[in-house]
Parts: structure tokens; sequence; C-alpha cells
């Protein structure tokens, strides 16, 4: 430094020190003539004048393309005044009065978002008291905000959106900060001199609001954020600060169905200004003391957790009330529209209106005699929406003891199961039924099984102790009834078992082995089923050496279904080199039947298709050991298991898995099952499964060169019945006939020729809800849902003079899937609704011939369908003339239908049949 600059920096130091004795501005400018850095921004005595702009827009998914979004923003003039700064480093107090607020929106004259232009609007924003507030700020946080008392929760959580922005640091660190977006993990890093950027992520919210996660991610709604800031800084003046945050929330099904939300907040220095407006205090709370008294105000501390603004219907002319929403959708939840879309979205307003209805009000709906011929899917509903005082809606108005109530009881216990947010009082409440006698043994079944999958979904969702005891007793409880019952008492004992599946406790695995072993046909075939349910993270060692046992009929001989039962828990526990090598060489046994040894190879092939690592060791053994022959690979029968993709999308795959286990030419066990993948891990969506036994007529005609099973089969009764599973949770089998002279009685009456319902009912599928604080002070609320509406139907015809059969099973699903971002404030409310429908109509066809051999033709076929998407995008500016806009806008997209294969010997009676 020069002579003369030195004297004119001394110069200056003399002049500013004369001026401002106590002031800050004298190191300051000292600090700045040698070349060092500020000490501090914003110091005493000094107002800044900020343009200060808070703009929201709400949108439809990034995916998307429907119009413009819409949103609104706050604009004024922000001024800034330190006026209380202690000795020690690093603490103010700063006086904050944003002065003129105006709302803004955008102007609808605007052809494009380009040019848009914003216009002023008329709103509450005009009433707000307008007073100044003041910020305690430490080493670059907000520790707390004191503010007079106001009766708008909008403008109170508006300041705090203000004070945030002041919460910085100037260099490189990573910190956890408080703020209105809650508890957060924040990085700092210079860009430059003058210049700091500001990353945010992690956060998580500090004041308790309701959430609601499906703990099946698949189900789920998935939140991305981006958050970052940018502020900049020129000696002791904060010239800018820049936040934007970007949300956007979507189906885990398509990314395509969803919302966003953006937010942008600036403050641009316009003018600086010395005005001396200084507080000498000794403390803090004298400051505060002080300025109550000097702008006669009181003031209350506030720390910056933001508070949440509900849906206030005077904004609205009304809230529909149940009533209401029930009257609008009365078609959609006729008899006729279960299984279509139309039912499955009506179901979701219709259930959102029940979770937010107290009990005389849903008692009214139930009982009143307009909704008479859809109250049995009213009943459906309660079960979805499941609250304490649906609950009690229910139990007020059915009669468990009433014969001409079974259905409706039924209904509800069914969809009640399926909620996969069940309360423990609930399951307290119904657990006092499982002791009950009832009239209908078919109710005792779907009662304990029903609390048994809502015990099991609890623990599932919220592992508490309690919950845990509740789950522990009621395994208890069910072992010991099915210890009970006698042992040729099949009804009792596959009650408790079906329980015992709903609960997958792993205290009931050794009791299950037990039954599979050494229980008879149907006990021991159904015990394996639920173990093989269980999955593989209860498939320990002994439940493999016992499905090796029962499969190789190392004890004793076996059902066949148990055996292939154990045979696919075998080959999904990633088999070794010895077990398949025994496996393929079995396929040789010569007196094994044809139809088990084909079902066992299409289960090695199913196993191959699946996991590479299996197909490869497969390879190897069929290699080494010379077993890649006709007499291993070639069998041939009727049996069939394979899966096949449907849906590929967001890495989300659908698979429609079959497996047809045929004994004498009919179909001994059949499934077949809708499932989804992601990551790695299967969700069940719908399991159906076909049961017989005893068509001796049929099995006298099919040629397996006198192989059969063993020697009991044939003379089993007649029975025939269906099995389904819906989300995992077992509903009660549907028993068609039990005897040669009900199987008659249908013949002859033409029972089946029509079309015949086997199970109805809607259910919920999804159900999201999470809250989401923004950095301006508003919470937006994420929610979603989403209802299945299934309808699963048969007809039959038979005819024995030309000694041929038809026969179809429908399984008709309609799906809505229904979300929103609503941002609610007392001046607007900008809100995003978007909606998925389709429907999934999967269709199996049989046709036989039985005039002299078997001929049976099966086809699989997923008909074709659409899908279809919307966006609504509302804006409402509350108690003003201007009510706001509506963008809406729709995609439909179709699905291809699909015919799936079995296999070549099946394909070939298919040709034979329908050629002639």
């Amino acid at each position: 430094m020069s002579a003369r600059d030195a004297a004119a920096a001394n110069k200056a130091r003399a002049v500013c020190c004369a001026a401002f004795l106590s002031s800050w501005w004298c190191l300051a400018l000292a600090a700045a003539v040698d070349g060092q850095p500020p000490p501090r921004l914003l110091p005493p005595g000094v107002q800044h004048e900020y343009d200060f702009t808070s703009a929201v827009l709400a949108d439809g998914s990034s995916r998307q393309t429907g119009g413009s979004p819409v949103g609104h923003r706050l604009v004024g003039r922000l001024a800034v005044t330190n006026l209380w700064s202690p000795a020690a480093d690093g603490e103010k107090l700063l006086l904050m009065h944003l002065q003129s607020p105006k709302l803004q929106t955008w102007s609808k004259k605007s052809k494009n978002d380009a040019g848009r232009q914003f216009v002023d609007r008329e709103s509450y924003v005009d009433k707000f008291t307008g007073q100044p507030f003041f910020v305690h700020w430490k080493n670059g946080r907000v520790v707390n905000v004191y503010a007079t008392a106001t009766n708008s929760r909008a403008e109170e959580n508006f300041r705090k959106g203000i004070a945030a922005l002041f919460q910085f640091q100037l260099s490189n660190q990573r910190v956890v900060e408080h703020s209105t977006l809650g508890e957060c993990n924040v990085t700092y890093a210079q860009i430059d001199d003058n210049t700091v950027s500001k990353r945010i992520d992690g956060c998580a919210s500090t004041i308790k609001l309701p959430e609601i996660k499906n703990p099946d991610k698949i189900w789920r709604g998935v939140l991305h954020s981006n958050r970052a800031g940018l502020l900049t800084y020129i000696n002791e003046s904060l010239t800018g600060v820049s936040f934007d945050e970007d949300h956007e929330f979507f189906t885990s099904f398509m990314r395509e169905v969803g919302a966003s939300v953006s937010v942008k907040q600036r403050i641009e220095l316009k003018e600086t200004t010395l005005n001396g407006e200084i507080v000498i205090a000794n403390g803090l709370d004298e400051a505060i003391d002080k300025l109550e008294k000097k702008f006669k105000l009181k003031l209350d501390k506030q720390d910056l957790n933001t508070k949440h603004e509900v849906e206030n219907c005077k904004h609205y002319k009304t809230c529909d009330t149940l009533d209401d929403v029930v009257n609008e959708h009365h078609d959609s939840l006729l008899d006729s529209e279960l299984g279509k879309s139309k039912s499955a979205y009506g179901a979701v307003k219709v259930m959102e209106s029940i979770a937010d209805s107290d009990t005389n009000t849903i008692k009214k709906v139930l009982t009143h005699e307009k909704n008479e011929d859809i109250v049995i899917q009213l009943y459906d509903l309660l079960g979805a929406a499941l609250n304490e005082k649906s609950h009690k809606a229910a139990m007020e108005t059915l009669n468990f003891a009433d014969p001409d109530n079974v259905d409706k009881v039924e209904r509800y216990l069914w969809a009640a199961s399926i909620n996969f947010n069940p309360k423990i009082e609930i399951i307290k409440n119904l657990m006092s039924y499982t002791d009950r006698k009832m009239t209908s043994k078919k109710l005792e079944d779907t009662v304990y099984n029903t609390v048994t999958a809502m015990a099991n979904r609890l623990i599932r969702y919220d592992r508490t102790e309690s919950n845990v005891l509740l789950y522990d007793e009621l395994v208890v409880k069910t072992l010991e009834k099915l210890g009970k019952c006698k042992k040729d008492d099949d009804e009792c004992l596959l009650t408790y078992i079906r329980a015992l599946a709903n609960l997958k406790h792993p205290l009931s695995v050794d009791t299950l082995l037990n039954y599979a072993l050494n229980g008879n046909r149907k006990i021991s075939a159904y015990a394996m089923k639920t173990i093989k349910v269980f999955g593989p993270n209860l498939w320990n060692s002994q439940v493999l050496k016992y499905c090796n046992r029962i499969f190789f009929q190392l004890l004793k001989e076996q059902d066949s279904s148990t055996r292939l039962i154990a045979l696919s828990i075998l080959l999904e526990s990633n088999p070794d080199y010895d077990l398949l090598k025994h496996v393929i060489k079995w396929l040789m046994v010569p007196k094994e039947a044809y139809e088990i040894k084909q079902n066992a190879l299409e289960l090695l092939k199913e196993m191959a298709n699946q996991n590479e690592k299996s197909a490869n060791l497969l390879q190897t053994v069929l290699i080494r050991e010379r077993l890649n022959h006709y007499g291993t690979m070639a069998q041939r029968g009727l049996s069939s298991t394979f899966s096949r993709k449907f849906i590929n999308h967001n890495n989300i795959t659908g698979l429609v898995k079959t497996s047809q286990h045929i004994y004498s030419g009919v179909t001994k066990r059949g499934t077949v099952d809708i499932v989804f993948e992601r990551d790695g891990v299967q969700y069940d969506l719908c399991n159906f499964g076909l049961f017989s036994t005893g068509l001796g007529y049929f099995t006298s005609l099919y040629d397996d060169s006198g192989n059969k099973d063993t020697s009991d089969e044939a003379n089993l009764p007649a029975t025939a019945g269906l099995e389904l599973i819906v989300f995992g949770v077992h509903i009660r089998p549907f028993v068609m006939f039990n005897s040669q002279g009900q199987l008659m009685g249908h013949v002859w009456a033409g029972t089946g020729s029509d079309r015949t319902p086997i199970f109805q009912g809607i259910s919920q599928m999804i159900e999201h809800l999470e809250y989401l604080p923004l950095s301006n002070g508003i919470t937006a609320k994420l929610n979603l849902k989403g209802t299945l509406s299934l309808d699963i139907a048969g007809q039959m015809e038979l005819s024995l003079w030309n000694k041929n059969a038809q026969s179809v099973i429908e399984k008709n699903g309609g799906v809505s899937i229904q979300g929103s971002m609503e941002l609610n404030t007392d001046v607007t409310t900008d809100r995003v609704d978007f909606s998925l429908i389709t429907e999934g109509l999967l269709h199996v066809y049989s046709d036989a011939e039985f005039a002299k051999n078997i001929a049976f033709c099966m086809q699989i076929i997923l008909v074709e369908t659409n899908v279809t998407t919307s966006i609504r995008k509302s804006e409402k500016i509350h108690g003003q003339r201007f009510g706001g806009s509506t963008v809406t806008a729709h995609w439909t997209q179709p699905v291809s239908g699909r015919t799936f294969a079995l296999n070549q010997l099946v394909n070939e009676f298919c040709n034979i049949i329908h050629s002639r």
C-alpha cells in the first residue's frame, strides 16, 4: 500500500470511528481497505431493502404433458434491519417487515408458458396484519421468530418461510439445520469469494402429522425431492438469496401418473440505508421487552415449525357429505359394475368419504332404503376404509346370528382382512367373536381367518411390543384349536390351517410340517401349500429336509399334490448339484405316473427360466451325468407349469403364473396367479386355485399306461371347488360339490350353464398419506388410494349325449388408483389430482371331449384392455370473485390381449377339438 493510500485509509478510519464509535461499520471498512474478508453480514443500524418473490407452481408428473401448471406467487418489499447485536460475535436480532405484499397468479390471456405474465389478485393477503416481526439469528441459524399473534395460519407460516431464507453459512461445511422443512442435512460450498451454494437433503419433519405407508414398497407412493439454494454477498451486504425446491410424487406402477410442485423463493437487494436504529440491551429478553414497548406489540416466541392448514369448508360452497358422495357414485357400486374400472373408481371416492364420517352418518347411509341395492358393496368399503368409526357402524348394523346377513358379514370381513393397516382395538373386538358358536360354519371360518390375517398385517405395519404380544397370543390359540380338531374332521383342520396361512407365524412351521408328512391327502396338501406361502424367509433346513422326504417318499407314500408342492419349495431354495441330479434321475423311475413326472419336469424348466444360476447348474448336471435325453426331458402328459410376462415397466414386472396338475385327464389342482415383481421381491395380487377329486368317470377314459397315483385316489368322493388368495390373504374355499350326487344334480339341473358369480368384492389396494413441508411455510398433502373391484365368475356346459364339455372361468378386476397433491392455505388452494383406471380380464377356457379317449384343451387368455390416466390441476383464491382455474387432460394407452400356450400336448388337443 502506498503512503498516499495509507493516509487515505487512516483518514477514513478516523472519520468513521468518530461518527459511529460503537458501530461495526468501523471494523468493516477497515477490514475492506486492508483487503481482509468482512467480519459479518447485516451490520447493526443498517436497513437492507429487498424485492421479495415466493412462487408456487403445481403440475402433473414430469413425464406427462397436459397444459400449464397452476399456482401463484407472493411479492413485496422486504425491509431487514439488525436492531441488536451484542459484543459476542455471531448473534443478531433482525427486524423484518414485508411491505405491500400482493398475491399474483398467471394471466389467462397468455398464450404460452414462456410469455405468461403474473397479474395482481385481490386476496386475504391484502388483509394480513402487516406488522413487522423479529428474528433471533445466531451463527447463521434462525433460533426463534418473535411475532404478533394472528388469526391466519397462512400469515404465520409465511413469516417463518421468509425467516428461513436467512439461514446460511459462508464456508464449506455440512451441518444439520432446523427450518420450515424440518430437520435437514445441509451442505454449503463456496463457489467464489462472494457466492455460496446450499443443498438440502434428508429432511425429517419435526412435527407429528398423520402418515400412512404400506410396508410393501410396490403399493406405496414415491416422492422424489430436490432442494438447492444460492447466496451472494458483497462486503457486508447480503445481496441476494435464491432457493428452489422441486418435488415429484407418483405411483410405483407408473411414474407418468403423479403430481409435482415447484417452489422458488427470491430476495434481491435493491437499497441500503443507514437508519441508526439499534437497541441497547444486556440480553435478548431485554431487547425483546424494549421492542414490544417501542412498537407497541405483544410478541410471541415461535420456532420455525409450520402449522399445518387443513381444508376449511368455509372456503367452498359446501363440503360433500357421505350421503352426497354415495348418491353421486351409486350406479358405479351396483352388482353389474363389479370387476370393472367404473366400480373401482367410485369405490375410492366413497371410501375416502367413509374415512371422514362419524358412526351415525355411516349407519344412516347403510340403512337407507335407497341404498339397498348397493349395501353389500358399502360393507366392502367399510372394511376397506377400516377405522374405529366405520367398524363400529358395521358391527352395530350386522347380525352375525342371522343367516340372511352372512353374505354382508363375509364381504365386510374379507375387505377388512385385506386392509394393510388394521387397528389393534378392531382385531381384539373381532377376536371376541372367534369363540362364539355361529349358525354358519362358513362364517366361523371367515371370522377366524380375518382375525389372523389382520394380526399378521398389524405386526408388519407396526411392530410394537403390544402388537407382537397379540400376534404371539393368537398363534398359540390357533395351534391349540387345531390340536383339538378330530383327526377325521377335515373341515375343522382346514379352518385352522388356513388361519395359520394368514398368520404366517414361525412357531407354526413345525406343526404344519407334521401335518404335511402325516395328514391325509387333503390335509397334507394344504399344510404343504401353507408352508410354501410362508416364503423363503421361513424355509429353514428342517423345512427343506421334510420336503426332501415328502417328494421322494422316503418314509411313506404321499399325495401327488403334496409332493409337487414340496418339490417346488426345494427348487426355489437354490438347489445344489446333488438334489438336481436326484430329481432328474427320478424322472426315469418307471413306476411313477406320467403326469407327476411331467409336472416335475415343468417345475425344473420354470426354475431355469426364473433363476440363471440354477439354470446353469441344471445344464451342468444334465451334461456331466449324461441325463439330457428323451428318458428324462421328454415326458408326456397334460400337466404344465409356466410364467409369462404381461407388464414390464418402471422396474416392475407383471407375471401370469399357472400350474396345472392333471390326474387321469382331469385337473386335480390348478392355479392361475397374478404376480408383480420389483427389485427381486414378489408381490401377490390375486391367486386363483381349482381343486377336484374322485371324478372317476373321466379317470376311466384316460390312458396313463396303467401308472396311477397311489391306490385310494380314484376312490375319493367327487369334489370340486375354488380357492382364492387376494393380496396374500386366504379366503375360505368355495366348494361347488362334494359328492357324486351333488355333481349329477348340477348336471341335470344345468346349474352352471349360465354365468354364475363365484366371488365378488371391493378391497383396498393402495393407501398412502404423507405431508411435505415446503420452504415457504406451506405444507403439501400427498394422498394416494387404490381399489380393486373383483368379479370371479364361471360358466359350464356339459353334454352327456355328445360327451363333451365347455367351461369358462372369468377373473375380472377393475383397478382405480387416485392421488392428489394439495397445497391448502387460508389464502389459496392449489391442487393436482391424478388417476389411473384399467381393467384386467383373465379368462380360462376349457374344452373337453370324452367319447372314447380324453381330449382336453385349456386356454388362458388375457383380454385386451386400456389404461386410462388423467390429471386435473386447479387453483382457487378463497373469498374472492376470481374463483381460480382448472386444467384437465386424459390419455388412453391400449394394452394388447394375449393367449398363453400351456404345452405341446395341450396345443395338439386344442387343434383337434377346434378343427371339428
